[in-house]
């Protein structure tokens, strides 16, 4: 029995072929749909943790690290 291998153009495979393939694809599809969505809820809860136990700080507009030239190393100037 000859084996056929997909070359992705699913216009040469007959109607029967095309439903087989997309049934496959979509069940394929499934899985992996399940399988981010159960990775979103570990990076989910991971975030939680962090923003629990508060070790970030917040930057606000009057922040140190914003007063100064910055990378540019330049003095600041006022207009």
């Amino acid at each position: 029995m000859a084996e056929n291998k997909c070359s992705g153009d699913c216009l040469k495979c007959s109607f029967q072929q095309q439903v087989y393939c997309a049934a496959q694809r979509s069940y394929a599809m499934m899985e992996n749909q399940r399988a981010i969505v159960e990775r979103l809820d570990r990076i989910s809860e991971a975030i939680g943790s962090i923003t629990a136990s508060n070790n970030i700080i917040p930057l606000t507009k009057d922040s140190e690290a914003q007063n100064s030239g910055g990378a540019e190393n330049r003095p600041e100037q006022t207009i």
